[in-house]
């Protein structure tokens, strides 16, 4: 195969008559799906204009239409741009502004947000609605029926997606994924956790990130699999769907395994059908491995590891390791190079820390319109993830570090400098410093340590407000700090470890559980 286009087409023509997808209160077909794939996209060229290379967002949770436009887009030659549902508009305007966007599907539950966004932007020819009404949007239902269309013939190095990741400057970088990097995450997909043609896979982890994109759904469909499609994540339901569905493999992130295994009552769903669970994003707590095992008995636990810029799968922790080794992201999959350099670019010897590389047909072809990020990022092939780490004697991989500061929250990458950037807008915030604080249910939280400027009035309250308004609830600092002054060396720099950092009490940590 050279494209999704030619994967997806495989797949409807072996697996006709097997469910595809279950969504909601209904089940639709491999035929079924490739039906409304071939219309999205005959619409999309013939009525919408799109034309080859075109960026076309995808702005909706979980659900049908979000695999159907995604499809259907890459079908049509278009270039899928996902875009996370939880940022506020001013963080999705420059996204959409950034890809140059000329179409945008939009589901009615983030139009708020999405109105606020797309309010004159140039680039923007077309709306989509998904669930909702108004002037200038075309609904869904009307590109779902009628027309073929011939899918465009990319090749393995033509970008399919673009998915924006944070940026050490404050501004998203859009990572360019090829046909090429998700057809090879497939392969290692299968290799590294084993998928098979008769799992059910839950699709928890939402569409907009690499795991569920690039990872579970092109790979399941390629075996002919289920994907039982929700953007409900709260534990009773997803136990409630593994129940209902016979789900064989469940993937997330570690807060929602945290949460899972303290779901009072259980015991009273019939879970008998998993056979593997997955975790990633952040650390995970071995007390939560063993209750994993106690809760799941026989189930396959595997850590992995894996960034946007290497498509997804970079490494696997077995199962039989993860409690010998929990503290590792595992050994990296076949065909994928990893080695660890110190400050002079060398490679160092085994159990020494230095920067991890990675390379391989996983390494995005670079950022979007960031040829000097691009370069910066990768050398010679080599992937230069910014995380310090080491590898033992028998290749298992061990982070020590955060990526450039970054703070995880939930799963969710959080770069200080983009908080100290809103902040810093506020007219009472002199300067400001943002690091990350433990926190027991989602790993860490955004903490920020603030100087006023002299003789404001300004609380912690009205900073949060200022925050909630302007940045994904995720990235909205838990906890303020206010000081005279901040930590600085010679040079003039903030000394983050000198700013410590708390953990927040039980009251703060569950109300936390939203973000």
């Amino acid at each position: 195969m050279r494209n999704l286009s030619e994967l997806w087409s495989s797949a409807a023509a072996r697996f006709a008559d097997r469910t595809a997808i279950a969504h909601l209160d209904a089940t639709y077909t491999y035929g079924d799906l490739d039906a409304m794939i071939h219309a999205f996209a005959a619409n999309l060229r013939n009525r919408c204009g799109v034309s080859p290379g075109d960026r076309v967002a995808l702005i909706m949770p979980n659900c049908l239409h979000s695999i159907v436009c995604y499809l259907g887009a890459i079908r049509a030659g278009a270039i899928a741009l996902p875009v996370n549902i939880r940022l506020k508009a001013e963080e999705m305007r420059f996204i959409l502004e950034d890809a140059g966007a000329t179409v945008a599907v939009v589901h009615g539950s983030v139009w708020p947000a999405v109105r606020e966004a797309v309010g004159g932007l140039s680039s923007l020819r077309r709306l989509i609605g998904i669930d909702m009404q108004g002037d200038g949007i075309t609904p869904i239902d009307d590109l779902l029926a009628g027309g073929d269309c011939e899918p465009a013939g990319a090749e393995p190095d033509d970008v399919a997606a673009i998915i924006y990741t944070s940026g050490t400057t404050g501004l998203p970088k859009g990572a360019m994924i090829t046909h090429g990097n998700v057809l090879f995450n497939v392969k290692s997909t299968i290799r590294g956790h084993g998928f098979r043609e008769a799992d059910v896979h839950m699709l928890v982890v939402p569409l907009f990130h690499v795991t569920g994109l690039n990872t579970i759904m092109p790979t399941a469909f390629h075996q002919g699999a289920t994907l039982v499609v929700t953007s409900r994540t709260t534990p009773t339901d997803i136990l409630s769907l593994i129940e209902r569905h016979r789900a064989t493999t469940f993937f997330a992130v570690p807060t929602t395994m945290i949460l899972l295994v303290q779901t009072p009552g259980i015991e009273r769903f019939d879970v008998s059908s998993l056979r593997l669970i997955a975790y990633s994003g952040a650390p995970m707590p071995v007390r939560t491995i063993q209750q994993l095992r106690e809760r799941f008995p026989g189930v396959l636990l595997h850590n992995f590891f894996g960034l946007t810029e290497t498509t997804s799968v970079t490494s696997v922790l077995p199962d039989d390791q993860a409690l010998l080794r929990p503290e590792s992201i595992g050994r990296a999959v076949p065909e994928l190079q990893v080695r660890i350099a110190g400050d002079a670019g060398a490679a160092l010897p085994p159990d020494r820390v230095g920067e991890l590389l990675v390379k391989g047909p996983s390494i995005v072809k670079g950022y979007y319109n960031r040829p000097e990020a691009t370069g910066e990022a990768i050398v010679d092939g080599w992937l230069h993830t910014g995380d310090t780490a080491f590898i033992d004697e028998e290749g298992f991989i061990f982070l020590q570090g955060r990526k450039k500061e970054m703070v995880i929250v939930a799963g969710e990458n959080v770069y200080p400098v983009e908080v100290e950037n809103v902040l810093t807008r506020h007219p009472a915030v002199a300067e400001v410093a943002v690091i990350g604080a433990p926190h027991g249910v989602l790993g860490e939280v955004v903490k920020a340590v603030v100087v006023l400027q002299p003789g404001a009035d300004c609380t912690e309250r009205d900073l949060k407000r200022y925050c909630v308004e302007r940045l994904a609830s995720y990235k909205v600092p838990q906890t303020f700090e206010f000081r005279d002054a901040l930590p600085r060396n010679p040079s003039g720099k903030v000394v983050k470890r000198e700013l410590g950092s708390i953990r927040l009490n039980t009251a703060d940590e569950g109300d936390c559980r939203s973000l």
